[in-house]
């Protein structure tokens, strides 16, 4: 007997094994087996991702590299190459470049091998970049090329809590600079840089002061230089002083961020919040020890859990992940005579990797500690509290090896793009309120992924996700920065301007019959499209190929594969099949969009398509398809039916629906 079904829905994207028995569940009907290099649409319609194209090569291809976005307006929006010492500027897909024509860059202090652990926060026209091993520094854009970098002066704080023994410290002076002796051994050579506050009775109050420590002569004497606003009271020894939670002795700031127009820094299980609008100014208390809400503070997550801060998230309310944990922080007071209180709160006990979160409308995406599962930590009004949604648990293969880089793509499509630790690419099609969570895995031809950023086109419309490649080329290992193409326009009417091919490039201009400039593929085989016709893969040599026929336009690049596999088909006919039923794909209908040249079968064999019909012109591409195309399907008796489509042309692909006829025998 047979039946007719229909496949109408992919955005449940790619789900695990562990899932093909659970065809009782409603994901199940918009899940796919395999969903490799296509991207699922939050209505249902599944594409194929376009290609990436060459932009650059890194300043060195022997070392590591990482990328950064810059947003500073609207329309103005820079990538950022970090490498080995260095920060190169990427602005409209261009390196900028001085007056003599060289690329601008910065030198910074971090080696490659600090890179994965920097953290970055941006607050207009300046980023602040925080490293566990390094003072916090900031980068700042003065112009298109004037990008200047400093290490943050901080003052008066923040600081580790007030010292409760005996020991004491005196001030040689009251103000400039001066000598501060302990009664015991305190001080440490690596103390240079770091602050000391010192308290001193004023009756009926009191009074602090503080400095900077400049230079250490023992364990018992420091030189230092007074803060302008803290003068100390009088020079007379004091039991009640602190010092600076940030320098070479303690280690610096992991993670920074802005809540509350406070600049934020956490180092350790310690959350430290700047004076409002002083992003650099952390004093606890004012001089005679007031706290009003203008006032710097420090917190200490405690709990029975390991509790160093991974990430900081704004929005609502601070959200903190945490190795242990994850917590929310809150600020109350401190209004008039009223002391400003801190408060954290713990939610859950799945902790963090040391991944930059990504903020998706009022919800905070972030790595679960081990790297293998990404958590949505969102309000629940249900339970009036904050909840942590597991993300993976459809499709948990994906991102075993590790999640390392996160990216948000907005448009045209909403897409949380994951760079895992294994060199792959997967993106999750994220839409909460449309319960749209679809896993997609991409190979890039060979590419390993180092590190991801996105970015708002120059024209506008949709965001741009540019990826750090390193690439084997020609037996030798490159690093390079691509960009990922739409890969056909929504108003594209031919194959013209179609862009699949990875680490490609286009060439415009009159009808030519060789291209050259393609040093960067050399030894590689590569795909081409010319006049929106599929010619022959060549060999580049020498930087060049010769076309099988000249051409205008021409994109060339390395080839890569879609494959969407459907689940084994299942609750065929109007009162189910039972899954002891074996089954045959007897015959099948497509419903396309924009689409030419792809591969239909089952997973044991495949047959190429023809869009070509005799009244097309023999010496032009056909026409881009859109409707019903049927397709003659040969397969096999089999108890796990399935349906496969595999792109391998640089072509478009849009699939919006499957629909089979499925001949089925009841044992």
């Amino acid at each position: 007997m047979s039946y007719s079904t229909a496949l109408v829905r992919f955005n449940t994207g790619e789900i695990s094994d562990l899932m093909s028995g659970r065809i009782d569940t409603e994901e199940y009907k918009g899940a796919c087996k395999i969903l490799r290099n296509f991207i699922p649409s939050v209505q249902g319609p599944v594409s194929r991702r376009g290609g990436t194209r060459f932009i650059a090569s890194a300043k060195y291809h022997d070392k590591k590299t990482r990328l950064y976005s810059f947003q500073f307006s609207a329309t103005q929006s820079y990538l950022l190459e970090f490498g080995d010492q260095y920060v190169r500027i990427f602005y409209h897909r261009q390196p900028i470049v001085d007056t003599n024509g060289n690329p601008v860059e910065v030198v910074l202090p971090y080696t490659q091998n600090d890179l994965d652990s920097l953290y970055f926060s941006q607050s207009g026209d300046v980023v602040y970049i925080a490293h566990p091993s390094f003072p916090l520094r900031t980068l700042t854009r003065y112009s298109q090329t004037d990008w200047r970098t400093a290490e943050v002066q901080m003052t008066d704080g923040p600081y580790l809590p007030v010292h409760t023994g005996d020991i004491t410290l005196t001030p040689s002076a009251v103000k400039g600079n001066i000598t501060i002796t302990a009664s015991a051994d305190v001080f440490v050579s690596t103390d240079v840089g770091r602050h000391v506050r010192i308290m001193h009775p004023n009756n009926p109050n009191v009074q602090w002061g503080a400095a900077k420590i400049t230079g250490v002569t023992g364990p018992r004497s420091v030189s230092a230089t007074v803060f302008d606003d803290f003068p100390f009271l009088n020079t007379t020894a004091s039991k009640a002083w602190r010092l600076g939670v940030f320098s070479a002795t303690t280690g610096y700031p992991a993670v920074v961020t802005f809540f509350e127009q406070r600049l934020i820094l956490a180092k350790g299980n310690g959350v430290y919040g700047s004076k409002t609008g002083q992003y650099e100014i952390f004093s606890p208390t004012s001089a005679s020890a007031g706290v009003t809400s203008q006032y710097g503070y420090g917190y200490e997550l405690s709990s029975d859990q390991i509790n160093d801060v991974c990430w900081l998230s704004s929005g609502r309310v601070l959200a903190i992940g945490t190795l242990g944990a994850d917590f929310t922080l809150e600020t109350a007071g401190g209004e008039g005579t009223i002391p400003m209180s801190v408060k954290a709160q713990r939610h859950s006990t799945y902790g963090s990797e040391s991944v930059a979160p990504v903020k998706v409308g009022s919800t905070t995406l972030f790595v679960q500690r081990y790297g293998r599962k990404l958590r949505a930590f969102m309000y629940d009004s249900n339970s009036d509290g904050y909840i942590a949604k597991d993300l993976t648990t459809l499709a948990a293969h994906i991102t075993y090896s590790g999640i390392k880089e996160m990216a948000l793509q907005q448009e045209p499509v909403p897409v949380v793009w994951c760079a895992l630790k294994n060199g792959a690419l997967a993106g999750l099609t994220y839409e909460s309120a449309e319960s749209v969570e679809a896993w997609h895995s991409h190979e890039l031809s060979g590419a390993f992924v180092e590190s991801i950023a996105t970015l708002p086109a120059q024209n506008g419309g949709h965001d741009e996700l540019f990826l750090l490649v390193q690439r084997q080329i020609n037996g030798e290992t490159k690093r390079y920065i691509e960009v990922m193409e739409k890969g056909i326009e929504e108003e594209a009417a031919g194959t013209e301007e179609c862009f699949f091919v990875d680490s490609g490039l286009s060439y415009h201009g009159e009808q030519v019959s060789q291209l050259a400039g393609l040093d960067h593929l050399e030894g590689e085989t590569v795909a081409i499209l010319a006049d929106g016709a599929v010619q022959t893969e060549k060999v580049v040599q020498n930087g060049m190929i010769s076309l099988d026929t000249p051409a205008a336009i021409v994109h060339v690049g390395l080839p890569f594969t879609s494959v969407l596999q459907t689940m084994p088909l299942a609750a065929i006919g109007h009162d189910g099949i039972s899954e002891c039923s074996t089954k045959r794909v007897s015959g099948l209908l497509l419903r396309l969009y924009k689409t030419l040249g792809f591969s239909v079968g089952s997973s044991e064999h495949i047959e190429k398509q023809s869009f070509r019909s005799s009244s097309d012109p023999m010496n032009a591409p056909p026409a881009l398809f859109t409707g019903d195309k049927k397709v003659s399907f040969c397969a096999q008796w089999e108890r796990l039916a399935d349906i496969r489509i595999e792109q391998t042309q640089p072509l478009p692909l849009t699939i919006l629906g499957i629909f089979p006829l499925v001949s089925t025998y009841r044992i």
